[in-house]
């Protein structure tokens, strides 16, 4: 039975967040990873209604779970992150026309409010869209340096450790330095 509350439904919520502006969309895949991550634990009663959802006591289980795959920095930011997520998701569930989140100014924001043409093309360049994803994986970015984001595509959901080190050493081998 459908109720809009889903882990499906918050993963959509994430992707139409980033998509169409409510937040960043560096924000939007941020807490989408984290998500995807932290609720994979759940079993499918649990994934059915987050609204019923003790998130506490499930992201504790993932912590318990995944502790030797995560440092505790990351761990703790994960649970953040997905505390963050259904929050502002069960916000947009309650009043979707007034959803608003405050996000705070970058320079770089600031650069393109003043109409800097690197910052316009940036943007543009920011929203172009792949459109030859597969499906069961999903896409992330990964700020390098100022001014410069680079984008994962393809991501299996189930990405091992083992094909993260594969990945990571063929961009090691891409650096000039």
């Amino acid at each position: 039975m459908a109720n809009g509350y889903s882990t499906d439904d918050l993963m959509e919520f994430l992707d139409h967040a980033g998509d169409k502006g409510l937040m960043p969309a560096a924000t939007a895949q941020a807490l989408a990873v984290a998500t995807r991550n932290v609720l994979a634990i759940l079993s499918d009663a649990e994934k059915s209604d987050l609204s019923q959802l003790d998130l506490d006591t499930a992201i504790k289980r993932f912590t318990n779970k995944r502790a030797k795959d995560f440092n505790p920095t990351s761990l703790k930011e994960y649970g953040r992150r997905v505390r963050r997520a259904v929050e502002l998701f069960l916000t947009w569930r309650e009043d979707p026309a007034n959803f608003t989140i405050k996000t705070r100014t970058t320079a770089a924001g600031r650069k393109k409010d003043k109409g800097s043409v690197n910052s316009e093309h940036m943007s543009r360049d920011a929203t172009e869209q792949v459109t030859d994803e597969i499906a069961g994986t999903y896409r992330t970015s990964v700020p390098v340096r100022p001014g410069l984001v680079v984008t994962l595509v393809n991501i299996p959901n189930d990405l091992t450790s083992a094909e993260a080190d594969r990945i990571s050493g063929f961009v090691r081998m891409l650096a000039l330095k």
